[in-house]
């Protein structure tokens, strides 16, 4: 049983579970609400779906089982590697006085100058050591009866495979911490309400919201004010905005998104600003001999439902809201529409009518953002879109929209990612290079072995030849 927990056989199954789970939960979309996959496959389906966890499957317990069982699979596989190697390191150096230099895959025998052979052993010995100690060369082994030193290198570098395997399980078991332990949630919060946070003693209050447009209208900038309550105490306050979360007991909270409450509609009461020429105005002037705007007295601001017309106090004229757009835009044939339901550049089409007149006397389409632009020509009277609410006419309140998430596995899963760097560099960058020097007279045999990167180990080979040759 515990040779087949670590075979290539069960790691192989493993991971095409994985990856098969991993293709579904790209296709089926995730931690979507309730009515949004109603919705979408309708209420059997959704059913299904549910009760086999294929909704949100990267938090299921089959999933966190099977991360479990792979993270088993490597334990088991790397510790019936780790006795044998670890032994294999061991008699690296007990063995080394025993092995035969000539049966090495490296082996020169080398005749030493006149020079050389009256300097004695001693000074070549020496002459050897500096040189490999300058290719981080240590002498694990002397035997100085025979003439015998083992030098070796890079032995970390054999551990390399088992610390990559070590990081493999630290990072799934930090998947496992953030699937069993972990949450993420989104909440929008209107201005000024406190909402509680799930899974958490605290609370969180939204104290306020600002956007900023670019000239086009499209969102540039937006950020949340937010005040941290813990046990009706006041913690702290903080701006955040996107890629700057506010953090608290774990747990970040994400500028994702904002909007409009009533699901981002205008809603259909407007107010409208009535202005008439002041007295002395009411002729036309010469535009040849001025070019000042008349002056207009505001006759009233009135709350105007779009869904009849509005019969201004103490006279005959009546004002009508036409047509009301969020996101004001007009294409290159002139044809008006909205970039999106969210009032980012409000207008309004007004229409004034005097008396049982079937015609407006005047009509303007008027921008909320923009009141001093108008383009409806001469006429005694003006209307301006000035403010747009709800039914009660108060202005519209916005929500912050927050992505919530608290995943404690996250530190472990940045931990492992390091310790795979390491062993991934051992694995790759260093290698385990075994040299044997025997000096005996007048010659000297020179060995070695190396378990990767034999072309490096040459050239270091052929430098020790040169430098004694």
């Amino acid at each position: 049983m515990f040779r087949k927990l670590g075979s290539i056989k069960f790691t192989i199954a493993l991971l095409t579970l994985i990856i098969i789970a991993s293709i579904v939960g790209t296709l089926i979309p995730q931690t979507w609400t309730e009515q949004q996959y109603k919705a979408k496959y309708g209420e059997f389906r959704y059913w299904a779906l549910s009760n086999l966890q294929l909704l949100d499957i990267f938090h299921s317990h089959w999933f966190s089982a099977l991360l479990a069982a792979l993270c088993l699979n490597l334990i088991v596989c790397s510790w019936q590697s780790f006795g044998p190697l670890v032994r294999s390191l061991r008699r690296s150096v007990s063995t080394a006085g025993r092995v035969e230099l000539s049966n090495l895959p490296f082996y020169e025998k080398i005749r030493l100058s006149a020079g050389a052979k009256d300097a004695g052993s001693d000074e070549v010995i020496q002459k050897i050591k500096k040189t490999l100690s300058r290719s981080f060369y240590k002498v694990k082994y002397t035997d100085a009866e025979k003439g015998v030193y083992y030098f070796e290198r890079g032995k970390l570098g054999r551990l390399g495979p088992l610390i990559t395997h070590a990081s493999v399980i630290i990072i799934l078991i930090g998947g496992i911490a953030v699937a069993v332990f972990g949450f993420k949630d989104y909440r929008n919060i209107p201005v000024g309400d406190t909402v509680d946070i799930p899974n958490a003693d605290f609370q969180l209050r939204a104290d306020d919201f600002k956007v900023e447009f670019y000239p086009d209208r499209t969102p540039k900038e937006f950020t949340s004010v937010l005040t941290v309550i813990d046990d009706g105490v006041e913690k702290f306050t903080k701006t955040i905005e996107v890629n700057s979360p506010l953090k608290y007991k774990g747990i970040k909270f994400y500028q994702s998104s904002y909007g409009q409450m009533d699901g981002g509609e205008m809603g259909h009461v407007i107010e409208v600003e009535l202005s008439k020429k002041a007295p002395g105005e009411s002729e036309t002037p010469d535009k040849s001999e001025t070019s000042e705007e008349p002056r207009m007295e505001v006759v009233g601001r009135f709350k105007i439902d779009m869904h009849e017309p509005f019969q201004v106090p103490d006279s005959q004229l009546k004002i009508k809201v036409v047509s009301l757009v969020p996101d004001f835009v007009r294409d290159e044939e002139g044809n008006i529409g909205s970039r999106s339901d969210h009032p980012n550049n409000p207008a309004a089409l007004l229409e004034l009518y005097e008396g049982d007149e079937p015609e407006p006397t005047y009509k303007v389409w008027s921008f909320l953002n923009f009141q001093d632009f108008h383009g409806a020509g001469e006429s005694d009277y003006s209307l301006k879109f000035v403010a747009m609410g709800s039914e009660s006419g108060s202005q519209p309140r916005y929500y912050t929209g927050l992505q919530i998430g608290y995943h404690p596995g996250l530190p472990i899963i940045w931990a492992g990612c390091l310790i795979m760097v390491a062993g991934m560099f051992l694995a790759f960058y260093s290698s385990f290079k075994r040299l044997w020097v025997r000096v005996s007279d007048g010659d000297v045999e020179i060995g070695g072995r190396s378990y990767k990167n034999r072309t490096g180990f040459e050239k270091e080979f052929n430098r020790l030849k040169a430098i004694l040759g």
